[in-house]
C-alpha cells in the first residue's frame, strides 16, 4: 500500500474525485482543523501513484481555482491498518451513550448507556461528527417508551439502529445496507448488544424489508443519494414521521433541504458539529 498526503484549499469534493481517479485510490479521508482554510487529504492506493496522471490532475484543479500543496507520497508498512485503527480507537461519549470496542475492558461509566461496537469493514464507529449528530437526534426524537417503527438506511455498522433500540426497546427496528459485508457486521453488533433489530440487504428504500410506514427514518450517507432518494424517504414515513439525515458538510445543507422540501417534508432542526450537519424533517399529516 502507498499513501498520498496533500493539502487542498477550495472545492475538496472535486479535488477528491479527481485525485482518487488519477492515482487509482482505494480509500480517502479529508479532515480540517477548526477555522482553517486548508483541508488535509490522505489517499491510500494499492500501487505507487502514476506521477504523470497525478500532475495532470493537479494542473486541472489549478485551472478551476483549487489550490494544492506539494503531495507527499510514501509506502506504508505491511500491517493490517484496519485492525490497527480499530485497536487505537478509544471509548467515545456521545450524549447518553458510551461507545467502545471489544478491545476495551473498562466498565461503562455510571449513568451512561453502553454500545459495544466493532465497525470492522462497515462505516460507523461513532467517532465521525455525522454519526454523532444522528445519535443526538435519535435521543431527542425516539419515543421514550411507546412502540414505534424505525429504519436505518445505509446502516453500516448498525450503530444508529442499536442506539435507538437502547433508547427504547419497544420499537420495530430495521437496519439495511446495500453491502452484504456491512449487513454481516451490523448483525453481529446487534447480537453483541443484545438488541432485536432486523438486518438485511436493501438498495436504499427498494428492498422488501422497507415496505410499510416508519415513524422515524435515519440515513447517514452522502448528499447525492440523499437528494436522489428524497421522494422515497417521504413515502416511507408515516404522517408526522421524522427523517434524520446526515453525511453532509455545511455547504450541502441547502440543496438537501430543498430536495426534501420539494417532496413535502418540513425542516425541523439543524444540528451542527464542526463542519458537519445533521438535518431533521417532519412529514405532515396531509401527505
Amino acid at each position: 500500500m502507498w499513501q498520498m498526503a496533500i493539502q487542498i484549499k477550495g472545492n475538496y469534493d472535486l479535488a477528491g474525485e479527481m485525485l482518487m481517479a488519477a492515482v487509482d485510490g482505494a480509500s480517502i479521508s479529508v479532515l480540517r482543523a477548526e477555522k482553517q482554510d486548508w483541508w488535509d487529504m490522505q489517499i491510500l492506493t494499492a500501487q505507487k501513484p502514476n506521477m504523470a496522471r497525478l500532475t495532470t490532475a493537479l494542473d486541472a484543479l489549478a485551472d478551476v481555482g483549487v489550490e494544492t500543496a506539494a503531495p507527499i507520497i510514501e509506502p506504508l508498512a505491511d500491517i493490517d491498518w484496519l485492525e490497527k485503527n480499530w485497536r487505537d480507537l478509544r471509548p467515545l461519549s456521545v450524549g447518553r451513550f458510551w461507545i467502545y470496542g471489544s478491545h476495551i475492558s473498562a466498565p461503562v461509566p455510571a449513568g451512561k448507556i453502553g454500545i459495544r461496537l466493532d465497525a470492522g469493514q462497515a462505516f460507523g464507529s461513532g467517532h465521525h461528527a455525522t454519526t454523532q449528530g444522528c445519535i443526538l437526534a435519535l435521543e431527542k426524537y425516539v419515543p421514550k417508551s411507546t412502540p414505534y417503527r424505525l429504519a436505518d438506511v445505509g446502516a453500516g455498522s448498525g450503530i444508529l439502529a442499536i442506539a435507538a433500540a437502547k433508547i427504547n426497546p419497544n420499537g420495530t427496528i430495521i437496519a439495511v445496507d446495500n453491502d452484504p459485508i456491512a449487513v454481516a457486521v451490523m448483525a453481529q453488533n446487534c447480537r453483541d448488544n443484545d438488541v432485536a433489530i432486523s438486518c438485511g440487504v436493501s438498495d436504499g428504500y427498494r428492498g422488501a424489508m422497507m415496505r410499510g410506514g416508519f415513524d422515524i427514518v435515519a440515513a447517514n450517507i452522502l448528499p447525492k443519494p440523499l437528494i436522489a432518494m428524497a421522494a422515497e424517504a417521504a413515502a416511507a414515513l408515516t404522517a408526522g414521521g421524522r427523517l434524520i439525515l446526515s453525511g453532509l458538510n455545511l455547504p450541502h445543507g441547502e440543496a438537501v433541504a430543498a430536495a426534501h422540501d420539494d417532496v413535502g417534508l418540513t425542516l425541523l432542526e439543524r444540528l451542527v458539529i464542526e463542519d458537519w450537519l445533521t438535518l431533521i424533517f417532519e412529514k405532515g399529516a396531509a401527505q
